[in-house]
């Protein structure tokens, strides 16, 4: 058991204690480092073919946003292909004017978002949010929330309660993604491994950046060129319910200092790589810790939640329109995946269109 504790942490962010045999079939590590036994024989049948988990963006989901940006926001981005998104600079300046048909306003942070008057004769809402030490506001039409689904009856009090409730229900899972510059690769290559797989260690995952080359940003093909290495670790707490791990989890991630990652990120990699030459004092240039307190959209699972008929599902019921006020993010999909939270988008966007 201590083994295969870990497996499931990369995709479930939780222990294999608390995730269904099915589910560890049906959804194996995106990274090929794991290998689940005891299904071998049981003719559960072919896992449907999808694309490697390779194809990808070299920095995620962010040139998604960047296109979609480029493509709300004329001259905001350089460019026109997805080939040249990844190196090109954003114009910041560009992205709240007031000639735009789009405006972006970052480092506001919204508080509230309420109907002007009675919900049920209401012709705007008004959305505040906090940009520095001031509190603003601005009315509209209509509003969508594609935020975190958990935060949104804070956001609007005056909501039904039975909606509050399926919006909190599902609570987003906590991860730890760090990544550790390295000055050379040498050390991998000499013992020909790309990625390691430690159950008891600090980070349970470390692997060698994906080979994704695009436009002109090129992976590195020598052993003796810079490299970023990826390193997982999932602070859940086995032995409780879902919910109770990933606030747990929450908790212990944001009262870690960056000098604990540190040490032991030393460490681990000195431990593991030290027999073909590598030497974390000298070889490691730099680490960013990504404390991603409200990683994934929390998915269901037959081993802690009910089955519900599809209307009856948290996310169903916690997204339905309120008045001028839609909601998505893939919380509303429970589906911790860029095309469900763009499917959300999608159904939000037509809900305002279709009230008019």
């Amino acid at each position: 058991m201590p083994f295969f504790q870990t497996y499931t942490h990369d995709l479930f962010a939780v222990g294999i204690e608390a995730v269904s045999a099915l589910s560890c079939y049906e959804s194996p590590d995106d990274y090929d480092a794991t290998t689940y036994s005891g299904f071998d024989g049981m003719s559960l049948g072919e896992i449907p073919e999808e694309e490697p988990y390779i194809f990808h963006f070299p920095d995620g989901n962010a040139s998604i946003a960047r296109l979609l940006v480029r493509s709300l926001i004329p001259g905001s981005i350089p460019g026109g292909t997805m080939e040249d998104v990844v190196t090109a600079r954003a114009d910041y300046a560009r992205l709240d004017q007031p000639v735009s048909a789009t405006r972006i306003r970052l480092n506001s942070t919204v508080v509230q978002a309420r109907h002007v008057g009675p919900r049920a004769t209401a012709k705007e809402v008004e959305v505040a949010y906090i940009r520095g030490d001031k509190l603003h506001s601005v009315r509209a039409s209509h509003c969508v929330l594609a935020c975190y689904n958990m935060m949104i009856p804070y956001l609007c009090p005056e909501l039904p309660e039975k909606q509050k409730d399926a919006l909190h229900y599902g609570v987003k899972e906590p991860l730890i993604y760090t990544h550790v510059g390295l000055r050379n690769w040498q050390a991998f290559d000499k013992l020909g491994v790309r990625q390691i797989v430690s159950p008891g260690s600090y980070h349970s995952f470390t692997a060698l950046d994906f080979p994704v080359s695009i436009g002109e940003y090129q992976f590195p093909s020598k052993p003796e060129e810079p490299m970023v290495l990826f390193m997982l670790r999932t602070p859940c707490k086995p032995g409780l319910n879902r919910q109770d791990q990933y606030r747990m989890g929450r908790v212990e991630l944001l009262n870690t200092p960056f000098s604990a990652f540190e040490r032991n990120i030393r460490e681990q990699l000195q431990r593991m790589l030290g027999g073909a030459g590598f030497d974390a004092a000298r070889d490691i240039a730099g680490i960013t810790v990504n404390r991603w307190a409200h990683g994934y959209a929390y998915e269901y699972n037959s081993l802690s939640d009910p089955d519900w008929p599809e209307a009856q599902r948290p996310c169903v019921v916690g997204r339905k329109q309120f008045g001028r006020i839609s909601i998505a993010n893939s919380d509303a999909a429970a589906s911790a995946y860029t095309n469900a939270a763009i499917d959300q988008a999608y159904r939000a966007v037509q809900e305002v269109l279709k009230a008019g």
